[in-house]
């Protein structure tokens, strides 16, 4: 029964999930994180086995160890794409839009590359990548917007899977507290966060950060972010030996490749907090290959909505600055 009277709650606008406007051609499927749209996606399509990427996080084959279903692991060609691999029809392959670089033209080439087979894409670093039909398109809500949680998973069709609903609500406490204090007075919470959802179940999304998710002006992020993007590269261009993909505007950092061995170290002494991803890789492998180079030298540099063009200019002066030390 509606409960009528008593306090007010937290107010939020409400608008559109930025996944409602696909709901005509597609199955969107909420859930509470992106290993869990893995995990629902290899649960409709149970393969045979499934080829996963080295240059990945550690606990990305859960989902399948949990379905029971083999998996392989692959390198990357110098573009990013798999490298060496041929799937059969019964196998799947999960590919990762990594960095949120890859153009509509390199995902269209992977989708035919692989189009006998079953793929997932990981748009995890590139919410705002169109889905595609014919595949598993995976987002993940984190990286993007101030919620504790909350993933979609966008097919053409997707079965009915009986879920229990994720209780977020206690668990945002620590953003609310990082408007006051900031992000990193509360940083080991939110790695406390992280863990916890590394050790949840495949859940929908809570009723909580729907909402939160209904509040937000996407349009008006995208577009800040990609304003951040540009100016940033106008000043770091020069040093970056990845080529960034300028027709993109999906990526959630700006990627900064610069071979240096301590630079990360001093960005963070200077409050620029770039985050370490995939730190296990080199263990793979005996050689310095394209993972190991990228798992140890690729800096993030926030681009995100919280910032503009002031912001993009003093962190790009400390940079070239620290990059000459």
């Amino acid at each position: 029964m509606k409960e009528y009277g008593g306090f007010l709650p937290f107010e939020l606008r409400q608008g559109k999930e930025y996944f409602d406007a696909y709901e005509q051609e597609f199955s969107v499927k909420r859930l509470n994180c992106g290993r869990s749209t893995f995990w629902y996606a290899a649960k409709a399509a149970m393969p045979r086995k499934i080829y996963v990427p080295y240059l990945n996080c550690a606990d990305s084959t859960d989902p399948f160890k949990d379905l029971n279903i083999p998996y392989e692991y692959y390198q990357l060609d110098d573009d990013l794409t798999p490298k060496g691999i041929a799937p059969s029809a019964k196998e799947a392959v999960l590919w990762i839009n990594y960095y949120g670089d890859a153009s509509a033209e390199k995902i269209e080439q992977v989708c035919r590359r692989y189009k006998d087979s079953i793929l997932l894409i990981d748009h995890c670093h590139a919410f705002f990548s169109e889905p595609l039909h014919g595949v598993y398109n995976c987002y993940s809500m984190r990286k993007f917007f101030g919620v504790c949680d909350g993933a979609y998973l966008v097919a053409d069709r997707l079965p009915e899977l009986k879920l229990e609903r994720a209780d977020s609500a206690k668990y945002y406490s620590f953003i609310l507290e990082s408007i006051e204090k900031g992000t990193n007075a509360v940083y080991d919470r939110n790695l406390a966060n992280e863990e916890r959802l590394h050790q949840e179940k495949a859940l929908e999304m809570s009723v909580v950060t729907q909402k939160i998710l209904k509040s937000i002006d996407y349009e008006g992020i995208r577009r800040k972010r990609w304003q951040n993007f540009l100016e940033l590269h106008q000043h770091l261009k020069g040093i970056n030996a990845f080529p960034v993909n300028m027709e993109s505007d999906t990526h959630m950092y700006y990627p900064l490749f610069v071979e240096h061995p301590r630079l990360r170290e001093r960005l963070i002494e200077n409050r620029i907090y770039t985050p370490t991803w995939w730190r296990h890789v080199p263990e793979y492998f005996q050689e310095e290959t394209l993972e190991v180079r990228l798992a140890r030298y690729m800096l993030m540099i926030p681009i995100d909505q919280r910032y503009g063009k002031t912001d993009m200019k003093e962190m790009a002066d400390i940079i070239l600055r620290e990059n000459r030390r």
